[in-house]
């Protein structure tokens, strides 16, 4: 084991109980949020906090056992897998209140590195134990489901549109998602934080990094966007005409 390795193995063990929860930024998406006193007490015993991760620091690799599920406190998080060619492919990003893991449920094992892209704070939840507890608390236990319903939903939706449409309907589609998640969470804000690599979204979005750079310069020269710094774009006009979706309403 190199000492990288080493180092990234000695962050899963960082827990600071006495500041949890101080960094999330989705606390009403929390699983013991609104709980009953007791069981609610029970689930935060059950969460560890974990953190903080650097860029490039990895959560879980590959092949691991599976264990826990992980939410995003803080920060953001990319899924990346090595193709059969030995290519690195990026597969998803999570951000703050996303459960990331789930995808290994099924098979036993961590399907994905989870790799975080910048400054990035964790709740590590253990499955079984969350199990044995979704078991005395139907509230906790339908929580889980549809938090469960709505991450497969997103990805349904991501490998749908991300894979078959047009480069700039890709990259548009991606932006918008990041702007909406950001609405929901209350942002009125037209920036859109891009904690990714050019790379990483061109992986994901199955396109070249030069593709992706013309298309934000064309998107750019056409008024839809402003790019205000390296990671951090200004959306100028409104996407969902382009996209074929319902005007949103804050």
């Amino acid at each position: 084991m190199t000492n990288q390795e080493k180092n990234c193995r000695a962050r899963l063990h960082l827990v600071d109980s006495h500041r949890q929860c101080q960094h999330c930024q989705a606390e009403k998406l929390c699983l013991s949020f609104g709980l009953d006193q007791s069981i609610g007490a029970e689930m935060r015993d059950l969460i560890q906090e974990r953190g903080p991760f650097q860029a490039g620091d990895t959560i879980y690799r590959q092949s691991d056992p599976f264990r826990s599920i992980y939410s995003i406190q803080s920060g953001c998080v990319k899924a990346e897998t090595v193709t059969v060619d030995g290519r690195a492919s990026v597969v998803g990003f999570f951000h703050p209140g996303d459960l990331a893991g789930l995808d290994g449920i099924g098979s036993k094992t961590y399907p994905t590195d989870l790799i975080a892209l910048e400054t990035t704070w964790i709740c590590e939840i253990p499955y079984k134990e969350l199990l044995d507890l979704c078991g005395h608390s139907p509230k906790l236990q339908s929580r889980f489901i549809e938090r469960m319903g709505m991450t497969i939903q997103q990805h349904e939706q991501d490998w749908k549109v991300l894979r078959s449409d047009p480069a700039e309907i890709r990259v548009m589609r991606f932006l918008y998602q990041l702007h909406e998640r950001n609405r929901r969470n209350g942002s009125t804000s037209p920036r859109v934080k891009l904690p990714m690599a050019k790379q990483d979204l061109a992986s994901y979005l199955s396109l070249t990094p030069e593709s992706l750079s013309r298309v934000l310069t064309r998107m750019q020269t056409d008024g839809y966007i402003l790019k205000e710094s390296q990671r951090v774009l200004v959306l100028q006009k409104s996407l969902e005409d382009e996209l074929g979706l319902p005007v949103s309403r804050s």
